[in-house]
């Protein structure tokens, strides 16, 4: 399969020197105010291809250090960039930005590239402020010592080190030992780093909020939300999500729960309980490793050719980076070498039925990503953060209808139903981690009683029906676990935006499953060409900002779970 390659001029070494020269050689070919559409568009794609080579690099370095967070020369290698590339590319992406954003061809250049395009440019120029940079490195810094921590942990479960993703995996074991020995291992590491995840957490929340005061904004929040590439919502909408989520999902779960205290045999849920639900659970060795490309790979000649072609072009060329191991990076991710037109994705695979929805998740970023690689302008190759979670997981609810390519047609049944019953829960969960940093961000200068009694607060808010009499402090420092809230703040919200959009491929599936393939492809074809809710409404989806669609939603997985 022949991919399109784009072929920048590329400095021989990743020096500050020679990325200089290469800003220097585009901005030198910028064209005067008399300059044509023409000469403008010559440049833009100079600026373009360099913005596509340094974005692969800063991706492989990436990719490379987390496949062994232990690894010092990959560790030192992405440190580099971050420390000495990155903010040099920030400051002379900026300058290059300004100039196009006042183009007097920028008309023409919009009628190429699209409107979205320039939306995006002019967000980030308003998230940009020269002095930001140096905060932007330190907390760049302390995101690599987080991630770092997270790869090379280990707890004790069954007598043996264990790793997180691994002791995760665990909490669905049938045993319910296995289950609090994992949970209790997970609880000790919490107790154990939580002054120094504290601490970390101390330092980036200082940082983020300096850098919003730096661009006039009272607290970080708006600045993050511009950070994210967000157009067209803001805190006020999202706020409004979050309500109809405890309106509508919240009572749904709380039955859910007090069925699953019944199928446990137990008074209540207690916490290392959460996500077992005795007669659906397959357990964590269902999906052997060793087996699962080759299941994966007839999911998608079952579901579409198109997404065939995609799987074994990765398979065929080692892009998919699937088992756990020590040292590894916790926590799955789909990454782009912009430059090779390249995607890859990265699991912690361990055999659990888990594993299926992370492959068919990342696999559901992958085929966005390839399908959009017709889009010249990097910004709008890829999906906008908020919309990026809509193809990977809609690619989860429409993997399954052909999900006996994993599971016998019993075993897929009882999948099938534990993953609608865990859309209930991962929307709770995500209102629970949105609200709680909008709280830290508004709230700065709080201290560690008060950041801990927050979370408790929104747990509370929006998770019924979990006992943690005894696992209290568990329960405070749980957040430490989430490593989103560290890298990436306000974009967990994502997963339920893009849930709501995913349920409505499910329920459209249900009764036309070739139409609902039909807006999947649509939604990845066009990539980032437009915003967040435009990208539904292109899709035949419901906006997830209007007020009343969670109602049929919730009332069709009632109807289907048979609560």
């Amino acid at each position: 399969m022949k991919r399109p390659v784009s072929t920048p001029s590329r400095p021989e070494a990743l020096t500050p020197e020679s990325v200089g020269a290469a800003y220097a050689d585009v901005t030198a070919a910028l064209p005067g105010p008399d300059g044509s559409p023409e000469a403008w568009e010559a440049a833009y794609w100079r600026w373009n291809d360099l913005k596509l080579w340094i974005s692969g690099e800063i991706s492989r370095r990436y990719y490379r250090e987390a496949q062994d967070t232990r690894d010092e020369v990959a560790a030192a290698a992405f440190r580099y960039l971050r420390e000495h590339i990155m903010p040099l590319q920030e400051e002379e992406d900026a300058a290059l930005r300004r100039a196009f954003l006042a183009s007097p061809c920028r008309p023409a250049l919009e009628a190429v590239m699209g409107a979205q395009q320039f939306a995006r440019l002019e967000l980030e120029a308003s998230a940009f402020a020269p002095v930001n940079i140096a905060l932007a490195t330190r907390e760049g810094e302390i995101v690599s010592q987080v991630e770092r921590a997270y790869g090379t942990a280990e707890v004790m479960v069954g007598g043996k080190p264990t790793t997180l993703s691994r002791a995760n995996a665990l909490l669905n074991d049938p045993d319910e030992a296995v289950r609090r020995e994992a949970w209790d291992g997970l609880a000790t590491f919490q107790a154990t780093n939580g002054d120094r995840f504290q601490a970390w957490y101390d330092e980036l929340t200082d940082l983020r909020g300096q850098m919003g005061r730096n661009l006039g904004e009272p607290t970080f929040t708006r600045l993050g939300y511009r950070k994210m590439g967000r157009t067209d919502y803001g805190p006020e909408q999202v706020a409004v999500f979050r309500a109809s989520i405890r309106q509508h999902v919240r009572p749904l779960l709380e039955r859910v729960r007090a069925a699953q205290a019944g199928w446990l045999g137990a008074p209540t849920v207690k916490p290392w309980n959460m996500t077992c639900f005795p007669g659906l659970s397959l357990g964590t060795d269902v999906a052997p490793v060793d087996q699962q490309l080759q299941r994966a790979s007839q999911l998608f000649h079952r579901l579409h050719p198109k997404l065939a072609a995609h799987f074994d072009h990765m398979v065929a060329n080692d892009l998919i980076d699937l088992e756990a191991r020590p040292g590894k990076r916790p926590g799955p991710f789909a990454i782009a070498f912009e430059d090779e037109a390249k995607i890859l994705i990265f699991c912690n695979s361990s055999g659990a039925e888990t594993d299926v929805t992370t492959l068919t998740h990342e696999m559901g970023h992958a085929f966005q990503a390839w399908e959009s690689l017709w889009i010249r302008p990097l910004e709008t190759r890829l999906a906008t953060m908020d919309a990026a979670e809509l193809t990977s997981m809609g690619m989860e609810y429409l993997a399954l209808k052909e999900i006996t390519a994993f599971f016998t047609p019993e075993q897929a049944r009882r999948f099938s139903r534990l993953k609608l019953i865990n859309a209930l829960q991962r929307m709770s969960y995500v209102a629970v981690v949105d609200e709680f940093q909008h709280w830290v961000y508004e709230n700065p200068g709080h201290s560690h009683q008060e950041r801990g009694d927050a979370w408790v607060r929104a747990w509370d808010t929006y998770v019924p029906a979990i006992d943690f009499a005894g696992e209290e402090a568990a329960k405070r420092l749980r957040w430490t676990r989430q490593s989103h809230i560290f890298s990436s703040p306000f974009y967990y919200i994502d997963y339920a935006l893009a849930e709501v959009g995913a349920l409505q491929l499910w329920s459209l599936s249900r009764h036309d499953h070739d139409r609902a393939m039909q807006s999947y492809l649509e939604l990845c074809r066009i990539g980032g060409t437009h915003s967040l809710v435009s990208i539904f409404q292109s899709a035949g989806l419901r906006s997830p900002f209007e007020p009343d669609v969670l109602a049929p939603i919730v009332a069709e997985l009632a109807e289907a779970l048979e609560l």
